[in-house]
C-alpha cells in the first residue's frame, strides 16, 4: 500500500483540525512537506488569502461608470443606481473617463482603502477554457490549473507544490498554511507526497484544544507478528500526531500571546481574520492563511427589488467583506505589522453580464480580485471589460474569454508570492507557475524589499518628506553602493508623471523634486535600478 492512501484510510484524528477562537484551524502540518525552509524568506511577511466561495458578481460589485447605461439596460432588475439615495460609490472623482468606476454601495470601506492607497483591483481575471462548476472550477484553481485536457487534473495544491518548494532545510515552529472556517480540507494544501488529513475537535477553546491533543502521539503498542510495513505507516502516523500536539501547542501559544487592537464587526470572516491578526501579533510566521467566506452563488434574490437593488443578499456579503477586511488592515495598522501582510480575494467563477429573470445571475467566468495592504501597489491593474463584447440575445451570456480576459489568476498569485514572499525562479517552476513568473503583475509596491533580509540588515532605505505635499519634496535614498538608476513617480492609473535618472553614491542621497505641476490626489514614487527594477518605493499625497 502506497504511504499517501494509507494515510487517507486512516482515523480522522491524525492531523491538526481544531477550534480556535470558535473556528476551525486546519494546519498544513510538518510532514516532509513542511521539513524544508528558507530563512531569507520565511521572516515576518504572511498572505491571506480569502476565498469568496459560489462565484461573485463582479459586475455590481465594481461598476464600469462610462458604460452605465449599457450596464442598465442589460439589468434592469439588478442595476445599481448611478445617482440618488443609494446610489453607487464614485470610487475617485480624478480618474480617466475609461477608468471611472463606481464601488458598490456597501463597499464604503473599500473607498477608504483605495484613499489610503492600500487597495489594488485587477480586472478581468480568470483562466482559459474556465469550467463554469462550482466542484470543477474550484478543483481546478486550489490545484493551480485550467480547463486544458493537460491540466484540469493537477495531483496536489498550488501551495502544497509552493510551499514544499519554497521552504528548505529548516525546521519550524509554526505551520507554514494554515485554512480556517472548513471543515472539508482545503485541495490547495494537498500533498501528492504525503497527504494531510484533518480533524474536528468542535467546541474546544483556544486552551482545550491543545489539552485533546496532547493525548495523541503516544508509544507505539506492540503489533505482535504484524507486517513491518504495517508498523512503519503506524510509526508515520505517530510521528504526524507529535507534530500536531506540537503545532497545536504553538498555536495556542502565538494566540495567546496576541491581541487585537480594533473591534471587529458580528461577522464569521471578521472573526476569522480577527483570529489571524491576533496570531500574527502573536509571533506567528505562518505564510499563507485560507479563510472563506459563503454565499455568492445568487442565482435568485441577489437584490431585495428594483427599488432597493442595494440591498440583498450580494448586498449583505459585500457589507461582511468589506467591513471585515477594513478591520482587519486597521488592526494590522494598530499593531505596527501592516507592512508584513497582503491580503486578496479569489472566486471560482465570476457572473453573466445580464441578468437571469430571477432578481440574480447564472455562472459566467471573469470577474475583479482585490489585493490589499500597506505593501500594495495601488490602483487598478487593467481595464474595465467590455459591455459591447458579449452576445446576450442568443446562447452566449457572458464575456467572451478569448477577447476579454486581461489577467490569469496564476499571475496574480505568482506576483504576491514571488515579490512579496520572495519566491525564487526555482519555486517557481516547481509550483508550476513559470509561465507567470516571466509576466508578473506590479502589484506590490517594493518587489526586491519582498526578500526579508533586505528589510532586516537595513540595506536600503527611502524616506520622502513633506508627505503630503504641495510644490517641493526631498527624496533621501541609502544605498550601500554607487548605482545608476533613478527615480519615478506614477499616479494610480499606473501612468508615470514624472522619470528621473539619477547616480547614487554610496550612503544617504537627497534629491529634491518639484511636483507643482502635478494634480491633487496618491502618487507612488519608486526608486529604480538601471534595468528599470524597482528597488524601493513610497506612497505620497499631492496637495
Amino acid at each position: 500500500m502506497k504511504r499517501r492512501n494509507f494515510i487517507q484510510l486512516s482515523a480522522t484524528g491524525s492531523l491538526a483540525g481544531f477550534m480556535l477562537n470558535g473556528h476551525l484551524v486546519s494546519a498544513f502540518t510538518r510532514t516532509k512537506l513542511l521539513n524544508n525552509v528558507s530563512e531569507d524568506v520565511i521572516r515576518d511577511r504572511s498572505i491571506v488569502m480569502i476565498q469568496l466561495s459560489g462565484g461573485n458578481d463582479g459586475l455590481n460589485t465594481i461598476i464600469p461608470k462610462n458604460q452605465y447605461d449599457k450596464y442598465a439596460s442589460i439589468r434592469p432588475t439588478i442595476r445599481i443606481k448611478n445617482s440618488g439615495i443609494n446610489a453607487g460609490i464614485e470610487l475617485d472623482s480624478s480618474l480617466s473617463t475609461a477608468d471611472e468606476t463606481l464601488l458598490h454601495p456597501n463597499l464604503t470601506p473599500f473607498k477608504q482603502l483605495w484613499d489610503d492607497g492600500k487597495l489594488n483591483i485587477v480586472h478581468g481575471v480568470g483562466y482559459p477554457q474556465l469550467n463554469k462548476s462550482h466542484f470543477s472550477g474550484r478543483a481546478i484553481m486550489s490545484k493551480g490549473g485550467d480547463g486544458s485536457e493537460a491540466n484540469n487534473n493537477k495531483p496536489d495544491g498550488w501551495m502544497a507544490r509552493y510551499l514544499h518548494s519554497g521552504f528548505d532545510h529548516l525546521q519550524y515552529d509554526d505551520p507554514l498554511g494554515i485554512q480556517l472556517g472548513n471543515k472539508k480540507p482545503a485541495d490547495e494544501f494537498h500533498s501528492d507526497e504525503e497527504h494531510k488529513v484533518d480533524i474536528n475537535l468542535s467546541g474546544q477553546d483556544t486552551s482545550g484544544f491543545y489539552s485533546q491533543l496532547s493525548n495523541v502521539g503516544n508509544p507505539i503498542p506492540d503489533f505482535g507478528n504484524a507486517s513491518s510495513e504495517y508498523i512503519q505507516n503506524i510509526e508515520f502516523i505517530n510521528g504526524m500526531e507529535v507534530s500536531a500536539t506540537n503545532y497545536a501547542q504553538r498555536i495556542s501559544t502565538v494566540f495567546n500571546d496576541g491581541t487585537n487592537l480594533v473591534s471587529y464587526p458580528p461577522f464569521d470572516l471578521a472573526d476569522q481574520l480577527k483570529t489571524v491578526a491576533k496570531m500574527i501579533s502573536g509571533g506567528s510566521k505562518t505564510k499563507i492563511f485560507l479563510l472563506r467566506i459563503d454565499g455568492f452563488d445568487n442565482h435568485a434574490n441577489q437584490v431585495d427589488s428594483q427599488n432597493d437593488s442595494h440591498l440583498g443578499k450580494h448586498a449583505d456579503l459585500l457589507t461582511e467583506l468589506s467591513t471585515s477586511i477594513k478591520a482587519f488592515q486597521d488592526d494590522l495598522e494598530q499593531l505596527g505589522i501592516d507592512e508584513n501582510v497582503v491580503t486578496t480575494t479569489f472566486t471560482e467563477f465570476g457572473r453573466k453580464p445580464i441578468e437571469n429573470g430571477n432578481k440574480g445571475t447564472d455562472h459566467g467566468n471573469l470577474g475583479p480580485m482585490f489585493v490589499i495592504g500597506k505593501g500594495v501597489n495601488p490602483g487598478f491593474t487593467g481595464t474595465h471589460l467590455s459591455l459591447d463584447s458579449f452576445t446576450y440575445g442568443g446562447n452566449v451570456k457572458h464575456f467572451d474569454l478569448d477577447t476579454q480576459m486581461q489577467h490569469d489568476y496564476r499571475q496574480v498569485y505568482a506576483s504576491i508570492i514571488g515579490d512579496f514572499l520572495g519566491a525564487s525562479s526555482t519555486t517557481m517552476i516547481d509550483t508550476e507557475f513559470d509561465d507567470y513568473d516571466v509576466n508578473r503583475l506590479n502589484l506590490i509596491s517594493s518587489p526586491i524589499l519582498s526578500n526579508p533580509y533586505e528589510k532586516a540588515t537595513n540595506r536600503i532605505s527611502l524616506t520622502i518628506s513633506p508627505n503630503p505635499v504641495e510644490n517641493d519634496l526631498i527624496i533621501r535614498f541609502r544605498s550601500l553602493e554607487w548605482l545608476r538608476g533613478g527615480v519615478q513617480v506614477h499616479d494610480l492609473q499606473g501612468r508615470t508623471v514624472e522619470d528621473l535618472t539619477v547616480d547614487f553614491s554610496s550612503g544617504i542621497n537627497q534629491i529634491p523634486l518639484n511636483l507643482s505641476h502635478l494634480s491633487e490626489g496618491l502618487y507612488v514614487l519608486k526608486v529604480v535600478d538601471d534595468r528599470n527594477q524597482t528597488i524601493a518605493t513610497s506612497k505620497f499625497a499631492k496637495q
